[in-house]
């Protein structure tokens, strides 16, 4: 039987092997890390390596990484970007969440009888995206400039903040489902979570801040971060807010404070956040995925393939179909809207870190949190895919006719 460390070295290992595969056939890396979590979770495997200690230690790893993924997506949130093209990322970012968000609420109270909770996550995790996946297409191109990045990049902000209040809302539910708590005193919780937090805001973490820069060190800045992000996480999970929100509003006040405090220099902020990039994606998100593959029962596969069909169908028309709406509202042409729904469709951050959640509170059974992970495992496969293809192609027309009129111009030159 393996040891701890070592159960830790095979899924870093495995999961950085098949990421670096699907990197080098041109897909995202967490598809990857999924994959050899769904290998590793295969039942003559897993029984041999791993016993109920080891899913424990993973377990908690995993847990810390969402903690620090939602903290560094509070420290990567820039909404000054919310004021470029703000109506049209409002409109897509409005469409292209609530379409799925709806129909799949929609279609799994009433058609299929999911309670409402389950009904609600389902809905969310099917409305939530991942554009960073795009982004990295677009970067590869050279094309994060273009009229597509720019959009990307906007409605991807808009989207953080509208998405930042959709789970929100659901970890309260979560809550309130597992501990029963009435609802006035969930109003008590938050309310008392925000006096704290604004407090904090104004005296206790900027003196935190300026006290751990005075030593000149990277790692004084990034213990005193880590300090401030568990400090407001366990706040905010003992009041009933969530963890994970008490995480992200963590960077989001570190990242606010650092910019706005003429006694601390900006590139603290990047040194921070480079840190707990570091230490995140190159350890524990990894090790999230792995656990997310080994706690999904693949012999579902087959019996609930229908099931994920729909899944993926309501996610992908939903998101491409809200995207095309918006665009087309606000002038745009359908080429534009179609490539930009297929950049905004890929999911596996957000969305798994809701079914985990879900799932280690009993909340959805086994079934469901498999066909979420294939769901989030197939949508990042495909979106991707014709996300290059239409942009490449867009590239490629843009180009023919650059050249063709700059011929036209040699011609009435001569």
């Amino acid at each position: 039987m393996a040891t701890a460390l070592i159960i830790i070295l095979i899924s870093l290992g495995f999961a950085y092997f098949l990421s670096e595969i699907v990197k080098w056939l041109g897909l995202p890396r967490v598809v990857g890390q999924i994959s050899a979590g769904l290998i590793l979770g295969i039942p003559l495997i897993k029984g041999y390596l791993f016993t109920g200690d080891h899913l424990d230690i993973l377990s908690f790893l995993a847990n810390l990484g969402i903690v620090l993924l939602f903290y560094y997506v509070g420290l990567e949130s820039n909404f000054n970007i919310l004021t470029k093209n703000l109506k049209l990322s409002a409109s897509i970012s409005i469409l292209n969440t609530s379409i799925p968000l709806i129909i799949g609420f929609v279609f799994m109270k009433f058609l299929l009888h999911f309670s409402t909770i389950v009904s609600l996550i389902i809905g969310v995790s099917l409305a939530v995206s991942a554009q960073s996946v795009s982004l990295d297409i677009l970067e590869e191109l050279k094309l994060l400039k273009s009229k597509v990045g720019r959009l990307i990049i906007s409605a991807g902000a808009v989207d953080d903040v509208f998405e930042l209040v959709l789970v929100g809302i659901l970890f309260s539910l979560f809550h309130v489902a597992v501990s029963n708590v009435t609802l006035t005193r969930l109003l008590i919780d938050i309310l008392t979570f925000i006096v704290i937090i604004v407090i904090a805001r104004l005296w206790l973490i900027p003196w935190g801040l300026q006290f751990f820069h005075r030593q000149k060190s990277s790692t004084a800045r990034f213990t005193g971060s880590l300090l401030i992000v568990l400090f407001i996480a366990s706040l905010a999970e003992y009041l009933a807010v969530g963890l994970l929100i008490g995480a992200m509003i963590a960077g989001i006040i570190v990242r606010q404070i650092i910019f706005k405090d003429e006694l601390i220099p900006n590139w603290e902020e990047h040194d921070i956040s480079r840190s707990i990039h570091i230490i995140s994606f190159g350890f524990l998100i990894p090790l999230f995925f792995v656990w997310v593959g080994l706690n999904a029962d693949l012999t579902l596969f087959v019996k609930d393939f229908w099931f994920l069909f729909v899944l993926v169908l309501i996610s992908l028309l939903g998101t491409v179909g809200g995207s095309l709406i918006a665009v087309m509202a606000n002038k745009g042409s359908f080429k534009e809207g179609i490539t930009l729904g297929w950049g905004l469709s890929p999911k596996g951050d957000i969305e798994l870190v809701i079914a985990t959640l879900a799932f280690n509170n009993n909340i959805i059974t086994s079934s469901v949190f498999t066909s979420l992970v294939l769901m989030a495992l197939l949508t990042t496969i495909i979106s991707p895919i014709v996300f290059k293809y239409l942009v490449t192609k867009h590239v490629a027309k843009n180009s023919k006719k650059i050249i063709k009129k700059n011929s036209r111009s040699l011609i009435s030159w001569r």
